[in-house]
């Protein structure tokens, strides 16, 4: 199994200590179980769950043991129960595959498991905290798994997370909680250009990865202007338009860009069967889009991306959520299996609503705890991707905004307006996201909170050891993925589950991308992705 897929049960011993992914702690990055290790023994401090990153922690005290994730749970938790017995893993099928193997009750839960007909962005993942099997939950990433002795064993139950609740509480306006997170997540990026780790992040003609940049450049005020020289900027050249306007902002910036030179901090390129099952054991089950990993994460290699700001705005229409779900009937073949599902997405919904986010637009809230969690979050999983835009900071902050600061994107105008002003002024991809004269006008001042930025923060990680390079190549993976497709479409084709024109559509995808060696988009996998999930449930179900 992937030494970053945890899973944990009643059968096994707790460990002491364990960390898989990446955590910022204040202005420090800890990175996997043996930073985790240093970071202890330099800090005399522990991790706990609700910070910034994407990770899973386990800490084990005298009297209990804590597990839970980071803020945004970009490293979901996933809670298989039954009476006495528990398993816990940030994979949902290999969560299947195991208590299966233990002969415990795996039971299909078609509501759940047709979610994936809805098309386009809200059906592409989970909808609600239930999940195609009926004894696994998504653990929200607001709770923590509590583990205490019984006469039975060892008991779960789950608890509100505390750290960041109580940090909420203390945040008093929009503007202080928006100086908190320029103030910290400025000094964390001063943390990683003095770091000398390889460093690469996205730049496109959109806001977010601008927003990312403009981070940067402020850590790079700070402690020198030649240290933003230590991240490499690449952007996609197929996409013309993003790439014009990136190359723009790099020239002028004096940015590293799209450097291709060899450098042996880079992470390593994996195996095409390795990289095949980690798609599976991360995705299946979780999120639709077929994207496969390509390398494996090092300790010695980090990345940036922008998820996490489409929570800050609208993303979603500006309807109730019950009409945004009766507009999908349509796409679900059995009216039965789309009222239980409905029912379920409100329930999970309103539990979701609380804390700060109790007066937040519910869709927005959806979106937060679902589209960003499992979209957003996939690429963490794959390696050591960091996501300024999902702090919890931010998130505080935009859960205190107006609908109208919501509507027009205040939260990245300043964010992008107090880290960078010409960036913010720069030209976009669309025209319609240049900031206006509102936008700059109602920009709270938080140069001083920028200035103020920490800059001593350390890095935390392993040594870096030799590894060989594999064979991946997407051609290969796609082939793959016909093979284990057509196995599994002979055994769901006369349950009735499906409608024989979405499977023989699927098919004809799955001849396309192998053939061709690509998806025309990864959301294109969706039904094939959906397809393989139901037939290893019809042969793990008991």
């Amino acid at each position: 199994m992937d030494p970053n897929i945890f899973l944990l049960s009643s059968f096994d011993p707790v460990p002491q200590h364990d960390l898989r992914g990446i955590c910022w702690q204040g202005e420090d990055l800890i990175i996997g179980n043996k930073g985790y290790k240093k970071y202890r023994a330099a800090q005399r401090a522990e991790i706990q769950p609700g910070q910034d990153g994407s990770y899973i922690i386990v800490n084990t005290y005298r009297e209990e043991a804590v597990i839970g994730t980071d803020f945004s749970g970009y490293y979901k938790l996933f809670l298989y129960q039954r009476g006495e017995k528990w398993a816990l893993s940030n994979s949902f099928i290999e969560l299947v595959r195991y208590t299966a193997s233990r002969n415990l009750p795996v039971t299909i839960d078609e509501n759940h498991l047709s979610s994936f007909f809805i098309p386009g962005p809200f059906g592409d993942q989970l909808t609600s905290l239930r999940t195609s099997v009926k004894e696994i939950r998504l653990i929200p990433s607001t709770m923590e798994a509590v583990l205490t002795k019984a006469f039975f064993g060892t008991a779960l139950t789950l608890r509100p997370v505390s750290t960041a609740s109580g940090h909420a509480l203390n945040v008093r306006s929009y503007r202080e909680a928006l100086q908190d997170y320029l103030r910290l997540w400025v000094g964390r990026m001063a943390t990683v250009l003095k770091s000398g780790l390889y460093v690469r992040s996205d730049l496109t003609g959109g806001r977010d990865s601008r927003a990312v940049l403009s981070l940067m450049l402020a850590a790079a005020r700070n402690i020198g202007s030649d240290f933003i020289r230590q991240i490499n900027f690449t952007s996609e050249i197929g996409a013309k338009g993003d790439f014009a306007l990136a190359c723009q902002i790099a020239e002028r910036f004096q940015l590293r860009f799209m450097d291709k030179r060899e450098d042996l901090r880079v992470p390593i390129r994996l195996d095409t069967s390795e990289a095949y099952e980690k798609w599976k054991s991360l995705c299946l089950g979780v999120y639709g889009p077929i994207y496969f990993p390509v390398t494996r994460p090092v300790p010695t290699a980090l990345s940036f991306g922008g998820a996490g700001g489409e929570g800050h705005r609208r993303f979603y229409p500006s309807v109730p959520p019950n009409r945004f779900l009766n507009q999908q009937r349509g796409f679900f073949p059995s009216s039965a299996q789309f009222k239980r599902l409905k029912r379920d997405i409100l329930e999970d919904l309103s539990s979701l609503r609380h804390g700060t986010e109790a007066s937040v637009d519910p869709m927005i809230v959806h979106y937060r705890h679902f589209r960003d969690r499992c979209h957003g979050g996939r690429a963490p999983q794959y390696g050591n991707l960091i996501s300024p835009l999902s702090g919890a900071n931010l998130r505080w902050a935009s859960s205190l905004c107006s609908p109208d600061q919501i509507e027009r994107s205040q939260v990245l105008a300043d964010i992008l307006i107090n880290a960078n002003r010409e960036l913010a002024t720069m030209p976009y991809d669309e025209p319609g996201k240049s900031f206006d004269t509102r936008h700059l006008a109602e920009v709270p001042d938080a140069q001083d909170a920028i200035r103020s930025a920490r800059n001593d923060g350390q890095v935390f990680a392993s040594e870096a050891a030799s590894l060989q390079a594999g064979d991946f190549t997407k051609q290969k993976a796609l082939r793959m993925l016909r093979e284990d497709f057509l196995s599994h479409y002979e055994r769901v084709q006369g349950s009735g589950f499906f409608p024989r024109e979405y499977l023989e559509k699927a098919r004809a995808t799955a001849e396309n991308a192998s053939a061709e060696g690509r998806f025309p988009h990864a959301r294109t996998g969706g039904a094939l992705s959906h397809v393989i999930l139901a037939g290893e449930l019809s042969r793990l179900s008991n």
